[in-house]
């Protein structure tokens, strides 16, 4: 019996192939492109494939159309911004993601960049590397998490498990805001308190974000709400570059509005050359990869090849990894 195909639509470094490949159901066969930005040879995968997996390269409409075998497309991860799934739908194509699958490495991305602004580590290995100590000057701008107030946008399970391990570091409150608020009892459980955006903005020591990108959250750190922040407070986003008003935050970090920023997603990825986030010192940047650790390439292989196998053999998927459903 002929084997279906699986298109990874990405390019993966070998050990990550190898790692990811262990989770290879039998009746399968898998193949990547050799480009990022090779849109025809994209387009051939896509039109030979019985199933996709996709990462951060873009599935369009015109591509969809023109995919007769395809069955499914299922996301490594959760965000679907780069999917048409207003096309999938009409044509019928399910989309799935694997949920929580990334929450745990990007809960510590997200402490790890707050830890990253408030004690200036990459400022302090540059110094010191270049023959520096600057010790003296460190202890008027470096600031602990302890004590501080930290708001979380969105509640999703990347914040949930960010506000788990906060726990440990004594914060004086975490507060959070989200359109759809938790049961008091999870709120108890976590420890967290819900306030409207406008205030989490105002009280925050740490902003951290973990919404998804859509029509409603485009924007939404606006140059209104980045002003409304403490000028001692930091913003932290791990989620997507278009969700703050990039040029707005530029102007706060230039202007010393605010305090400082870490930022692992952007609106122009990878960032050109020329991009002015690279000249601000109070800024730590990362490239995207929150997720992206090898130790948890396996479970979400395991994840995401699991939802294809299912689907190919008609069994129910998790609820919460449908995107659009099959109709």
């Amino acid at each position: 019996m002929e084997k279906q195909k699986i298109v990874w639509l990405q390019v993966l470094n070998p050990a990550v192939k190898a790692e990811a490949n262990k989770a290879l159901p039998e009746g399968f066969e898998v193949f990547f492109p050799t480009s990022s930005t090779d849109t025809e040879e994209h387009d051939r995968l896509i039109e030979e494939a019985d199933y996709l997996i996709t990462q951060s390269i873009y599935v369009t409409g015109e591509q969809l159309r023109r995919a007769k075998h395809l069955k499914m497309i299922q996301k490594y991860g959760i965000g679907v911004d780069k999917i048409d799934c207003k096309a999938a739908e009409e044509l019928n194509i399910p989309v799935c993601i694997t949920a929580g699958a990334n929450s745990v490495p990007v809960s510590e991305m997200a402490i790890g960049l707050m830890l990253a602004v408030n004690r200036r580590i990459p400022y302090v290995d540059k110094a010191v590397r270049a023959g520096q100590w600057p010790k003296a000057e460190m202890r008027a701008q470096c600031y602990m998490l302890q004590g501080k107030t930290i708001g979380l946008v969105g509640i999703g399970n990347i914040a949930k498990q960010v506000a788990k391990r906060l726990g440990g570091f004594d914060v004086k409150e975490i507060v959070y805001y989200d359109i759809f608020r938790l049961s008091e009892e999870k709120e108890q459980e976590l420890h967290v308190r819900y306030v409207p955006l406008d205030e989490l903005m105002a009280v925050s020591d740490v902003i951290s974000i973990h919404v998804p990108l859509t029509d409603e959250t485009r924007g939404m750190i606006s140059a209104e709400r980045i002003g409304m922040m403490k000028p001692t407070a930091i913003l932290i986003n791990t989620a997507r570059g278009f969700i703050i008003d990039q040029d707005a935050l530029i102007d706060a970090l230039r202007e010393k509005k605010i305090r400082g920023a870490g930022l692992d997603a952007f609106e122009e990825e990878p960032l050109s050359a020329d991009s002015p986030l690279l000249a601000l010192e109070n800024l730590v940047l990362t490239c995207h990869h929150a997720g992206s650790v090898i130790d948890n390439v396996l479970p979400r292989a395991i994840h995401a090849y699991g939802n294809i196998e299912k689907f190919s053999h008609g069994e129910a998927i998790d609820p919460r990894d449908i995107i659009v459903k099959k109709h």
